[in-house]
């Protein structure tokens, strides 16, 4: 009996024990799935999401993936600018149309929406040179491939970046619309530091 008893009491054990690790699975799912823990990059962009971005990317090579890591980076950059351009060139009603020639013989010549999107990426291109890596993981995965993330930065502050994109976007239109942005600097750098920010 007393055989038994010692018996009994180790199955039930067993039941709690596996029972508990059990609910331990279900209580950190989801209904989309597990959590996951936040890479360190993103971690890093969101300390500072106007003057930063991040990229991941998965390549057999560790080179090629950091130099696409590095590219997706870029571009969300480029694409937060070219939508904080849009935005703030809307709010003061400046058109986006490219200026040519010089003082004396300077004309407004009127871009079509293809031509002044191309405008905007150019702006945002000659932003984004101006940005580097300041923090990488490398994983090493089970298939064989590496994946790698980066988070880069704006070789600046808020204010500097700012005015790059103010500079860059009054070389490229007209006199009266550059004019526009002179009497409403603030609100304009404000526009495109809260769009940035987001």
């Amino acid at each position: 009996m007393k055989n038994l008893t010692v018996f009994s009491t180790i199955i039930v054990s067993a039941i709690l024990v596996t029972s508990c690790g059990s609910a331990k699975k279900v209580s950190n799912t989801t209904p989309y799935g597990q959590k996951m823990e936040e890479e360190t990059c993103i971690s890093e962009y969101k300390k500072k999401p106007t003057l930063r971005a991040y990229g991941m990317a998965t390549h057999f090579k560790e080179s090629a993936a950091t130099s696409l890591a590095e590219a997706q980076a870029r571009a969300m950059f480029a694409r937060k600018i070219e939508s904080a351009v849009l935005a703030a060139t809307e709010e003061l009603a400046v058109s986006l149309e490219q200026y040519a020639g010089g003082v004396a013989d300077g004309q407004s010549v009127s871009d079509q929406s293809a031509e002044g999107n191309s405008y905007v990426t150019t702006i945002a291109q000659q932003v984004v040179r101006n940005t580097h890596t300041i923090e990488t993981s490398r994983y090493y995965g089970d298939n064989k491939q590496f994946t790698i993330y980066v988070c880069m930065e704006y070789k600046g502050s808020e204010s500097e970046l700012a005015n790059q994109i103010e500079s860059n976007v009054k070389e490229r239109i007209s006199p009266e619309d550059r004019a526009k942005i002179e009497q409403r600097h603030d609100k304009f750098r404000d526009r495109i530091l809260s769009v940035l920010g987001k």
